[in-house]
């Protein structure tokens, strides 16, 4: 499995799904343990050292062996991307979990899987780079012009595919789990909420902070909304900062508190201790902070392209507040109603948690597991 979003210093989503899949695998019993998985990576970032000199390698974690390149990751992406360097000899399967996806050799050709996580750079093409989008776009068109078997978290992606020309046969959709989260550490919650100033109950969003994300219109909604709160439950965002310009206004308006990122134990902290959670980025291939505050029971406002939640041609009324990211009343009003309605609160906590609990590691590992025993 290369994993290579795992050396990245933000992983972002891409890396809580190859976390999330590799501990799903891991409480699969005899059929994940007669899975001869190994995973594949750039060298450790950090310091060049001889061969065998570096530390343990922090994948070494998830008990399975671990191949590593010499190149540092960039070379290893652009590499695989011009065919230099190909997939490793001896395995039958070689699952990217990201478009970072290494060729087979001719000689010994390998049955491929990509994960196809989204396509929005093509949806919002100012909400990304411009060297962002055009190495996404060749990556698509390699796998999808290749035979490789594309797997993706929602009917969303999967009909964006579907659209690209893609066969329907070559198209496997695994949900993401949402049963990743880690303990809550209260000392390590309680501390870093002093430090914020935040005393009580707050809204919550969680997300990178750069233009998809739209992080900017959920602001400008809170801000709209906040005189009228019963009380002055303070905005607190928490992420790390991604490429471009998170927010166009004063970083210091009034309620809006910047966490940055924060440690695992303390995140599952802040999702039990909120009021509220909101997460409206213009599109998402998935989205998995909703599903982690909706399995702690937080009611939450989502945006209308975030398929953990809403996807297409669900049945019944969504678990969560759905809004239109783009239009900020809508943002407010959908925000008004998660923290003030003990009517609507109590719905979407109760729908929200059971929807979440639903999605499993587990689940998502045994389809996994299934589709490379169907292509090995």
């Amino acid at each position: 499995m290369a994993v290579e979003q795992l050396r990245r210093a933000v992983p972002g989503g891409i890396g809580a799904y190859a976390r999330g899949l590799l501990g799903g695998i891991a409480q699969c019993g005899v059929d994940g343990d007669d899975i001869d998985l190994s995973l594949l990576a750039s060298r450790i970032p950090g310091p060049v050292f001889p061969r065998g000199a570096q530390g343990a390698d922090p994948l070494a974690r998830f008990g399975r062996p671990v191949l590593v390149s010499r190149l540092p990751g960039p070379l290893l992406t652009r590499a695989w991307d011009h065919g230099w360097l190909r997939a490793p000899a001896g395995f039958d399967v070689v699952h990217s979990v990201s478009l970072a996806s290494p060729p087979s050799a001719p000689a010994r050709p390998v049955q491929h899987v990509v994960t196809v996580h989204d396509l929005a750079w093509r949806r919002h093409p100012g909400a990304t780079t411009r060297r962002g989008a055009k190495w996404h776009e060749a990556a698509l068109c390699r796998a999808r012009d290749s035979d490789a078997a594309l797997v993706v978290t929602s009917k969303f992606v999967a009909a964006d595919l579907l659209g690209d020309g893609v066969q329907s046969d070559r198209i496997t959709i695994v949900h993401g789990g949402s049963d990743h989260l880690v303990a809550e550490d209260p000392a390590q919650t309680e501390a870093l909420l002093r430090r914020l100033g935040v005393r009580g109950e707050f809204l919550l969003t969680v997300s990178t902070l750069e233009p998809r994300k739209n992080v900017d219109r959920l602001v400008q909604a809170y801000g709209h909304i906040r005189a009228g709160l019963p009380e002055p439950w303070p905005l607190v965002i928490v992420g790390p900062t991604g490429w471009g310009p998170g927010l166009s206004g004063p970083p210091d308006q009034e309620g809006v508190v910047f966490a940055g990122a924060v440690t695992d134990a303390a995140l599952t902290g802040l999702y039990r201790r909120a009021r509220a959670f909101a997460y409206i980025p213009l599109t998402e291939g998935y989205g998995l902070p909703p599903l982690e505050a909706m399995r702690t029971g937080t009611p939450s406002v989502i945006a209308n392209e975030v398929p953990s939640v809403v996807d297409l041609d669900e049945p019944g009324p969504p678990p969560a507040r759905v809004i239109n990211p783009f239009d900020v009343d809508d943002i407010a009003a959908g925000l008004m109603s998660i923290l003030t309605d003990d009517v609507v609160r109590a719905d979407l906590a109760v729908r929200g948690e059971a929807h979440a609990r639903s999605r499993t590691w587990k689940i998502a590992a045994y389809q996994h597991i299934g589709l490379w025993k169907s292509l090995a």
